[in-house]
C-alpha cells in the first residue's frame, strides 16, 4: 500500500468519524423527545436514518472524486450543494446540545443531593417541556437558514474592497497607482465560467495598473485551470497582470506542476517564481515581486533570490500566498512596502460587527484577513475568490482588492 493510499485511507476514516458521529448524536438526541412530541418524531427518525447513511456515502464518493481529480466536475454541484448543507449547521447545533446536556447533567446532579437532604424538587410540567423543545427547535433551523444562503449566494457575491495606502519610498510619478489584488481562485472548485466571468469583467471596469494574483489557482491538477486560459487571458491591465504559486499548486506531481506553471503563462499572467519586474514610469521605479509559497508545510519561497536584483531604496510590492511567510522573515526583512497575500479564505465563515470582522481562522492565522501594518510596512491579506472544502461562504464574500498607492508628498 502506498503512502498516498494510505494517507487517503486515514482521512476518509476521519471524515467519517466525525459525520457519521455528529449524525449519530443527533439522532439519539432526537429520539429522546418522542415522549413529548408524539408520533412525527418516530416518522422524522425513520427518515433520517437513511438519509444520513446516503449523505455519508456521497460525501466519501465525491471526497475521494475531488482528491484525484481536483473538482467535482464528474458529480456535479448538487451534491456539494447537499453535503453543505446537510452537514455545516450541525457543527454548532451539536455543540450547543453538547453543553445543554453537560449544563443539564450538572443541574441535575445538584439536585439529587438537595433532593437527598429531603428538600422538593420541582419538576417542568410537560406542556412548558413541549414549549421550551420548540423553540430550540426554531433556532436550530437559524444555522440551515445561513448554510443555504452561503451556499447559494454569499459564495458568488463578490466584494470590491477599496482603500489608500501611503507608501513613504513611493515616488509622486506613482501617486494614485491602483493595484487590483485577487487570490485563491481554487477554479476546481467552481461550477461553470459564468462567475469567473464575473470577476475578470469586475476587474477590468476598474481599470487597474496592475493586476495581482496571490497563488491556489487550482485544487490539485492543472487540467482544471486548461479550459479557463482564454479566460484570464482577458484580463487587463496597464503595466501588467502578475501571479505567484499558493500551497494548493503545489499538490501535484512535478510534471503536472511544470504543466500548471505553463498555462499560467499561457493566459498571459507573469507568473512571478522567486523573481522580481521592475515598472519604470518617467524615470521612477516601481518594484512588484512575486515569492513561491512558504508556510506551515511548504517552504519553496527564496527572499534573497527574488530580491537579488532589486535596488535597496526601491519602492516594492510582494505577492506571498501565505500571510504565515510575512511572520516568519517577510515583515522583518524589510525588503516589502506591501506585501500581498491571500490563503486564509477568511475562513469562509464569519461575521462582521460594529466595523470588526471575527472567524474561526483567527485562532489558525495572527493575520487571517485585511490590512496590516509592522515596522512601516504593509500586509494585505485578501479573503479569495473561490472556497476549499465546503463550496460555502457565511459571512465572508469573495472579494477583489482594489488598493491605491499614495506618495507621502502628492
Amino acid at each position: 500500500m502506498t503512502p498516498d493510499i494510505q494517507r487517503l485511507i486515514i482521512f476518509l476514516s476521519v471524515l467519517i468519524a466525525i459525520q457519521g458521529g455528529i449524525d449519530y448524536y443527533l439522532f439519539r438526541t432526537i429520539k429522546k423527545y418522542e415522549p413529548i412530541y408524539g408520533t412525527w418524531v418516530p416518522k422524522l427518525l425513520s427518515l433520517y436514518k437513511p438519509m444520513a447513511i446516503i449523505m455519508l456515502l456521497v460525501l466519501v464518493l465525491t471526497t475521494i472524486e475531488r482528491l484525484l481529480t481536483g473538482s467535482n466536475a464528474l458529480s456535479g454541484r448538487g451534491p456539494q450543494i447537499a453535503i453543505a448543507i446537510w452537514y455545516l449547521p450541525k457543527y454548532p447545533i451539536a455543540l450547543i446540545l453538547s453543553l445543554y446536556t453537560a449544563i443539564r447533567a450538572i443541574t441535575t446532579f445538584i439536585q439529587s443531593r438537595i433532593h437527598s437532604s429531603n428538600v422538593n424538587v420541582t419538576t417542568v410540567d410537560e406542556k412548558r417541556r413541549k414549549v421550551i423543545h420548540s423553540i430550540g427547535v426554531g433556532l436550530a433551523s437559524v444555522p440551515f437558514i445561513g448554510t443555504a444562503q452561503g451556499v447559494l449566494h454569499t459564495i458568488y457575491d463578490i466584494e470590491i474592497r477599496t482603500l489608500e495606502l501611503i507608501i513613504p519610498r513611493l515616488s509622486t510619478v506613482f501617486d494614485g497607482y491602483k493595484v487590483i489584488q485577487i487570490s485563491d481562485i481554487h477554479i476546481g472548485s467552481l461550477f461553470g465560467a459564468k462567475f469567473i466571468e464575473e470577476v475578470i469583467q469586475s476587474i477590468n471596469q476598474l481599470s487597474p495598473d496592475i493586476i495581482a494574483i496571490t497563488g491556489d489557482f487550482v485544487n490539485f491538477d492543472p487540467l482544471e485551470f486548461e479550459p479557463y486560459v482564454a479566460l484570464f487571458s482577458q484580463l487587463q491591465a496597464k503595466h501588467g497582470v502578475y501571479g505567484s504559486l499558493g500551497n494548493h499548486d503545489h499538490y501535484m506531481t512535478n510534471d503536472k506542476h511544470i504543466k500548471l506553471q505553463s498555462l499560467i503563462r499561457k493566459s498571459k499572467i507573469d507568473l512571478l517564481v522567486n523573481e522580481a519586474r521592475t515598472i519604470t514610469v518617467n524615470g521612477a521605479d516601481l518594484i512588484i515581486a512575486g515569492t513561491d509559497n512558504t508556510g506551515f508545510n511548504q517552504r519553496f519561497g527564496d527572499l534573497d533570490k527574488t530580491f537579488i536584483n532589486v535596488p535597496k531604496d526601491a519602492p516594492a510590492i510582494l505577492m506571498a500566498h501565505d500571510p504565515t511567510y510575512w511572520d516568519m522573515q517577510i515583515a522583518d526583512s524589510q525588503v516589502a512596502d506591501l506585501t500581498l497575500s491571500g490563503h486564509t479564505h477568511g475562513g469562509q465563515i464569519g461575521i462582521e460587527l460594529l466595523g470588526s470582522s471575527y472567524s474561526p481562522a483567527q485562532f489558525v492565522y495572527q493575520h487571517w484577513a485585511g490590512l496590516y501594518e509592522a515596522k512601516g510596512n504593509y500586509l494585505y491579506v485578501n479573503r479569495g475568490i473561490g472556497t476549499v472544502g465546503p463550496p460555502i461562504r457565511i459571512g465572508m464574500r469573495p472579494e477583489i482588492t482594489v488598493i491605491t498607492l499614495r506618495a507621502p508628498v502628492a
